[in-house]
């Protein structure tokens, strides 16, 4: 065997391991599967996913399910991810070190983050999942957590997003949501409605299949 093969194979080694205690450090309950559960209720979720160490959006359906579900990203890294303090760490001022991070999803949502080289609160557009703790509804929270965090750089300022331009975004991709969710449960409702009237139907075409024999067999005597 080759000195290079060797090496890889080595390498291979020492990166399962890596994964293999990263996976032993992860509670048992985020390595169950996403699991939306049933019902007609349509709300915005979370689950981590151990494999690419990301927690991604689903949504639940009200009943049933298991436990790695969570309300925000935030929540589910910091309850299932090992590397969480590098993405959410506990000490908020830490976040507003971290570069802006836009998402890895299709949404389009007006945040602020903290430039820690120009030492401002920003606008961005952020996607929808995946990110940092350098996130904040608004401005105001965003300077309250990181006002007087600097960091030496030499970095071009980038460029805010036009503010009605990112209102509208949000606002349309809201409804777009909203409309799925509410077609969605349209049709489960109606469904189940539709079942139930079958098994009442059902219920009341036995009785009248009985009945003829019931009669038959009075006209008989």
């Amino acid at each position: 065997m080759t000195s290079s093969k060797m090496k890889n194979l080595l390498l291979l080694g020492i990166f399962s391991s890596i994964f293999q205690l990263s996976l032993s450090n992860i509670p048992e309950f985020c390595k169950e599967p996403n699991d939306a559960g049933h019902g007609t209720i349509f709300a915005f979720s979370m689950y981590y996913d151990p494999k690419s160490d990301q927690c991604n959006p689903f949504f639940y359906q009200g009943e049933g399910g298991n436990a790695n579900r969570f309300s925000s990203e935030r929540d589910c890294m910091r309850n299932c991810s090992p590397n969480v303090e590098s993405v959410y760490p506990r000490i908020e001022t830490k976040a507003c070190h971290l570069k802006k991070e836009n998402g890895g999803c299709t949404g389009a949502f007006l945040r602020y983050y903290y430039d820690s080289v120009h030492d401002k609160c920003k606008k961005f557009i952020w996607t929808g999942c995946r990110g940092n703790g350098n996130r904040f509804f608004d401005y105001n929270s965003c300077n309250a957590t990181c006002a007087g965090v600097h960091v030496d750089g030499d970095e071009m300022e980038e460029d805010e997003p036009d503010t009605p331009i990112a209102i509208i975004c949000g606002v349309l991709l809201a409804l777009v949501v909203v409309a799925v969710i509410g077609t969605v449960t349209f049709l489960v409702v109606k469904s189940k409605k539709k079942k139930g009237k079958k098994k009442d139907k059902a219920k009341s075409d036995a009785p009248q299949a009985e009945a003829p024999l019931q009669e038959g067999g009075i006209e008989m005597t």
